[in-house]
């Protein structure tokens, strides 16, 4: 109790963002017609789901991590799916590294690489 549950992520495409998010991190969906809505399974929770928008909000507050084993070998798959690499990867004291990244219609989020493994 008392943890994320759910996560909403807009996006100007379903099908793109299926594509991307699904090749990139193994993610699962599900259309919802009925809503205009994709729901997302990540292999962990907080699951989710997409919303449809015509342009991504210029002003984002929210920055949502990705785990993932290699930030090195995410930042090329990443680039391959027309994603844009914002900030490198960049050590966070002994706890790990993140790197920022923008998907193909302009929303941004960060990857984590715990040295814990």
């Amino acid at each position: 109790m008392n943890s994320i549950g759910h996560i909403e992520i807009p996006t100007t495409n379903f099908k793109k963002a299926k594509n991307f998010f699904g090749k990139l991190f193994d993610w699962k969906f599900e259309e919802v017609p009925e809503w205009n809505y994709m729901l997302f399974y990540a292999k962990k929770k907080p699951h989710g789901g997409f919303y449809l928008v015509k342009k991504i909000p210029a002003k984002q507050t929210t920055l949502l991590y990705i785990e993932v084993n290699s930030i090195e070998y995410k930042t090329v798959e990443i680039k391959k799916a027309k994603g844009k690499l914002l900030v490198p990867k960049t050590a966070i004291g002994k706890s790990g590294w993140w790197a920022k990244f923008e998907t193909f219609d302009g929303f941004q989020f960060a990857l984590w690489e715990s040295s814990k493994k």
